[in-house]
C-alpha cells in the first residue's frame, strides 16, 4: 500500500526554486531515505508533507489525502522529528515528553523504556534548555515516535550523535519498521542510508534520482 504520493513537486521561495519536478513513492511499513547535502531541499519536503508549506505545483498526497488539506486530526497519524520543531525550554528533559505523552494518552510506562532504551534516563530531570545537541536530537526522535504514528518524518536523527548511540537510534528505527511503521528519514550518511533504507532518493537540487 502506497502512504505517500509525490507528483511532478515543485517549491520556490522568492523566485529562487528550491524543489524542481520531484516524484516518488512510499510503502507502507518501509523506510524511504531521502538524501542529498544542506540546502538540497530535503527539510522542505518534509515540511510540504506534513502540511506546513504549500508547494508551488505538483501533488502531494499522505495516507491518501492532499498533504495540504491535513488537519489536526489527520497529525495524529503523523511523527515529526525536526530541529524547526519547538520545546519548552525551561522545563525538563521529563516533562517535556510528559506532556506530549499524555496529550496522547500514551502510558508513562513507554515513555519511561523509550529514555532507557535511549540513554536519557539519568538526565531526565535536566532542563531542555541546557541539554547537548546530541540528547535534544533523542528527545526530539522520542517525542516522534512516541504515539507510534503510522508514518514518521525524521530529519537527519542522529546528527551530533556518537557512533555508539548511532547503532542504538538503528536497531530502534529497524524494531519500528517490523512494526509496521513507516520513516520517511532524511540524512547525508549514504552509510546510514545504505544500513537503514528500502528505497533511496538522491536529490542535489536538480536533476536528482531515484532509486
Amino acid at each position: 500500500m502506497t502512504v505517500i504520493e509525490v507528483n511532478h513537486l515543485v517549491c520556490s521561495f522568492h523566485e529562487k526554486t528550491a524543489l524542481e519536478d520531484i516524484s516518488f513513492e512510499v510503502d507502507e511499513g518501509e523506510i524511504f531515505g531521502f538524501l542529498g547535502p544542506s540546502g538540497a531541499g530535503k527539510t522542505t519536503t518534509i515540511n510540504i508533507l506534513t502540511g506546513q508549506l504549500p508547494p508551488k505545483s505538483g501533488t502531494a498526497l499522505v495516507l491518501g489525502k492532499a498533504s495540504s488539506k491535513l488537519v489536526a486530526d489527520d497529525m495524529v497519524n503523523l511523527g515529526i522529528m525536526s530541529d524547526t520543531v519547538g520545546f519548552y525550554e525551561k522545563m525538563s528533559l521529563y516533562q517535556n515528553l510528559a506532556f506530549f505523552a499524555r496529550f496522547h494518552k500514551v502510558p508513562m510506562e513507554h515513555l519511561e523504556a523509550l529514555l532507557r532504551r535511549l540513554d536519557l534516563w539519568e538526565s531526565r530531570k535536566t532542563r531542555a534548555e541546557k541539554l547537548s545537541t546530541g540528547m535534544r536530537q533523542r528527545m526530539f526522535l522520542i517525542r516522534a515516535i512516541l504515539h507510534e504514528p503510522k508514518i514518521v518524518f525524521l530529519d537527519e536523527p542522529t546528527s551530533g550523535l556518537d557512533p555508539v548511540m548511532s547503532q542504538k537510534v538503528h536497531e530502534l528505527l529497524l524494531e519500528l519498521k517490523e512494526s509496521g511503521m513507516t520513516i520517511f528519514l532524511t540524512t547525508h550518511d549514504m552509510q546510514e542510508a545504505t544500513r537503514l533504507c528500502d528505497k533511496l532518493a538522491l536529490l542535489h537540487r536538480a536533476p536528482w534520482a531515484y532509486l
